[in-house]
Formats: structure tokens, C-alpha cells, sequence
């Protein structure tokens, strides 16, 4: 983990989403969506905060509420931002569509389509998270743009992929983006609390640690 334990490093990897993190691979093409989410942040007496998400066909994005640790896919409470059935086909055909609470907007957010794949559109979810306590994500992303049939064979590139298990605790009130960053030949996930502030937003980056499995 790098010091301060804002960003934590993890395997080798291209992906999609960009924000302020650590070193991966050559990044791969992402996918893209607008978006139109600034309302004011949650009143720092609430006792929830709110979470970004990004997905994509070919990403995984699963949100663990009140948990230090990562539990099965399958296991009760897992919200699947991104990684689910319905979210790879609506990715895969282009029909799905952001989820807004209102976290203000942030240049990954707003620019979604030029993160767009071949049958990858992006897009983002947002969820309420509770503060003060810890919650877990599992993020992962494999470029799906290499992989066509012809003349009924099968080809594909052998990409690079990026995956990682963190955890985090929101503080009541605040508005927070994960998201994937690369440098060199490795990549990172990062947590940045999203703050409106004189018409501009700004990143800062929250500490993080890895997340074990339950």
C-alpha cells in the first residue's frame, strides 16, 4: 500500500475508468455515457453517504454496504453496479442507462462517452452508502473489445485485465467516485471524495486498505 494509504496498487492491468491512482498496463478502451447529476451533497448531520460506481460490459463492480470484508457474489445485500446478466447485455447492446442520487459531476462522469467499447457502453450507478461504518467493493475490468467471431471461429487478444478488493469508511455527508487509474504496468483502484466547491469539482482521495474475504 502506498503511504499516505490513499491508493492501493493491484495487478497488472488496462481499464477503462480514469481517475488520480497508481501504475497499470497500456489502458484498454472503455465505454461511456452522459450524465446529469450535480444537487447539493447529503447534509453532514445524515447518517448516509453516497458512492459512485462505474461499469461497463467486460467490468465488475460490487458494492459490499456495512463490511470490511468480501463476501461470495451470490451472498444477500451485494449490489452489482456493474458484473451482472442484465448490466452486460444492456452494456453489451447499448441500452443501458446512468443511475443518478445527484453527486455532482466529475470529469470521468461527464465524459463517459469517449470511454465507449466495441459492444461496451459505459455508465455509471450511484448508491447510498451508511457513514461511519466500513464498506467494500470488489472492481475489476477485462478489455471485451478483442473478442469476434468469423466464419464461426473464435478469436480473441489476450488482454490485459485489472482486479481488486478494497475497503473503505465514508464519512456522513460526503460524496465519494471509485475508480481505476493506471501507470507503467500497474493499476490501481481509488476512492476520491467528490467536492463541489465555487462551480468547479475536486477529487481528493480517501484512504483505502485491501479488503479479505469474509
Amino acid at each position: 500500500m502506498k503511504n499516505p494509504a490513499v491508493l492501493l496498487s493491484l495487478l497488472l492491468c488496462s481499464s477503462s475508468f480514469a481517475q488520480e491512482a497508481a501504475p497499470t498496463e497500456a489502458p484498454a478502451p472503455a465505454a461511456a455515457v452522459e450524465t446529469s447529476a450535480s444537487t447539493p451533497a447529503a447534509p453532514a448531520t445524515s447518517t448516509i453517504s453516497r458512492l459512485r460506481l462505474f461499469g461497463q460490459n467486460g467490468a465488475t463492480a460490487f458494492l459490499y454496504r456495512d463490511s470490511s470484508c468480501i463476501r461470495g457474489m451470490f451472498s444477500d445485500g451485494v449490489e452489482k453496479a456493474s458484473g451482472s446478466m442484465g448490466s452486460a447485455f444492456g452494456s453489451l447492446i447499448g441500452s443501458v442507462s446512468n443511475t443518478s442520487l445527484g453527486i455532482p459531476e466529475t470529469e470521468t462522469s461527464k465524459n463517459l462517452a469517449r470511454k465507449d467499447g466495441f459492444f461496451s457502453k459505459a455508465y455509471f450507478r450511484e448508491y447510498e452508502v451508511p457513514a461511519d461504518k466500513p464498506s467494500s467493493l470488489r472492481i475489476g475490468f477485462q478489455d471485451v473489445s478483442s473478442f469476434y467471431v468469423a466464419n464461426g471461429m473464435r478469436y480473441e487478444n489476450v488482454s490485459p485485465s485489472c482486479s481488486g478488493d478494497v475497503t473503505f469508511t465514508p464519512r456522513a455527508g460526503e460524496d465519494y467516485e471509485a475508480a481505476f487509474s493506471w501507470e507503467g504496468k500497474r493499476c490501481s483502484i481509488s476512492i476520491n471524495q467528490v467536492i463541489a466547491k465555487e462551480g468547479k469539482t475536486e477529487l481528493v482521495p480517501v484512504p483505502v486498505t485491501r479488503a479479505p474475504s469474509c
